[in-house]
């Protein structure tokens, strides 16, 4: 009986023993782990936990800072890398020939406008000159002063003018009218007819004309009028015959050897050489120029004339004029003399060639210069 107690003693003992070295070691391990874990911990924050909170950085000494990201970039900039992927096509850059065309409007040219009441027309549907010209036979048949029709042409970037035989459509069109001439100033009857009826041909093709105001037009129009009363002028000279009229036969031999023609209004031009009216010849008396005419005609007195506002230069067309003027009364026996029939002086020739150097300037002046496109049509 003692032998088993001394047994279970030995046995209760061992037992003891192996709780104890387990209890030791598990005491041991949980000391190692706890001294690692102060000697490695991490006081740094982690950005991809708190990337919303702000990171105090503390300056530097003597209170300089370097320049850093805020948390809030940080994260947008993330954002955009997210977003950008490396296979993605980039956006196409701006054609510059497609934006200048956008961009540039075709606007109304100056000899389209200067003497003109020009109005722009937007037709998204298109319109074909001659469907242009039937309908405005009928609706702007009324309107008695020069009508031009223009289409903006894409290809060549500018106005065209339009006929009835002009091939192609035209999404953008400018109807001008002129708004005086010799025979006087736009009456404000004809131009609210030509509003009145350019709406209604707008109607017909579906266009969109921009009506100036009327009130800004006739006043245009009235300042045009001012301008041709001012500038609209002719010099002249004659010619006078002595005890024998001028042969008709020999002024016509005359000219055409200076290189004048004869036109069917009865009067011999001269031109320079690129085709200009420099001044004209006409007979003082009421017989017209013609050359059968001219067979038996015989008139004491001839007119030289320059008409200042359609001549290129003036003072160049008036030189050319006296000169031939001098010609002329060398052959044919005749003398010189102004519209008072008092004889031409070389002082008196000085004086009529400075006013016409001063109306020159004048129309150089008011952009509207003598003999230009402009000019011819002004004064016409």
């Amino acid at each position: 009986m003692a032998g088993n107690e001394l047994q279970y003693g030995l046995i209760g003992l061992g037992a003891a023993l192996v709780l104890g070295l387990f209890a030791y070691n598990a005491w041991q391990d949980r000391r190692a782990r706890k001294h690692a874990e102060e000697a490695f911990r991490s006081t740094h924050r982690d950005v991809l936990l708190d990337e919303q909170q702000a990171e105090v950085v503390p300056p530097a000494p003597g209170g300089r800072m370097e320049p850093r990201m805020t948390a809030e970039e940080v994260a947008e900039q993330r954002a955009e890398q997210r977003t950008a992927q490396p296979n993605a096509t980039p956006a196409p850059a701006p054609n510059p020939a497609v934006r200048s065309a956008r961009a540039q409007e075709p606007g109304v040219e100056w000899d389209m406008q200067a003497i003109d009441c020009s109005i722009p027309i937007e037709a998204p549907a298109g319109i074909s000159a001659p469907a242009l010209f039937n309908a405005q036979q009928t609706l702007l048949a009324g309107v008695q002063k020069p009508l031009r029709w223009f289409g903006w042409d894409d290809a060549s970037n500018a106005w065209v003018a339009l006929a009835a035989a002009t091939p192609g459509s035209f999404s953008r069109i400018c109807a001008s009218l002129q708004l005086a001439d010799r025979r006087g100033v736009v009456s404000e009857t004809e131009l609210d007819r030509f509003f009145d009826q350019l709406q209604r041909l707008c109607d017909q093709f579906l266009a969109v004309p921009r009506m100036p105001s009327k009130a800004q037009v006739m006043s245009r129009a009235m300042e045009l009028d001012r301008f041709c009363a001012e500038v609209d002028v002719q010099i002249a000279i004659n010619l006078i015959a002595g005890d024998h009229a001028f042969a008709g036969t020999k002024i016509r031999g005359l000219s055409e050897a200076a290189g004048l023609q004869l036109y069917g209004d009865g009067t011999y031009l001269a031109r320079d050489d690129a085709g200009r009216v420099l001044y004209a010849l006409s007979n003082q008396e009421a017989a017209l120029f013609s050359a059968e005419q001219l067979r038996h005609l015989h008139t004491h007195g001839l007119t030289l004339t320059v008409d200042v506002p359609r001549a290129a230069v003036p003072v160049l067309a008036f030189d050319h004029m006296v000169a031939f003027g001098e010609h002329l009364a060398d052959a044919l026996g005749g003398v010189l003399v102004d519209d008072n029939r008092n004889p031409l002086t070389d002082r008196s020739i000085g004086l009529i060639r400075s006013q016409a150097s001063q109306f020159e300037q004048f129309m150089e002046r008011q952009n509207i210069p003598s003999g230009s496109d402009v000019a011819l049509r002004l004064f016409s």
